[in-house]
């Protein structure tokens, strides 16, 4: 099953969106929207246990 993740629903105001066929591969598109858009390098623990909260099954 796919999972999407929003970046808004953790991040006020953001209105990127990402969809992949697994949470692996959902990660590495939240990483590298984490470093362009929001200069985040290293995704803190926190933030990562944020998301995974907000990951949907689609």
């Amino acid at each position: 099953m796919a999972k999407k993740f929003a970046c808004g629903d953790i991040m006020s105001g953001c209105g990127w969106s990402a969809t992949a066929k697994d949470e692996g591969e959902l990660f590495q598109k939240i990483g590298e929207h984490a470093k362009n858009a929001h200069n985040i390098i290293s995704i803190p623990d926190e933030i990562i246990k944020k998301v995974r909260s907000k990951i949907q099954d689609v």
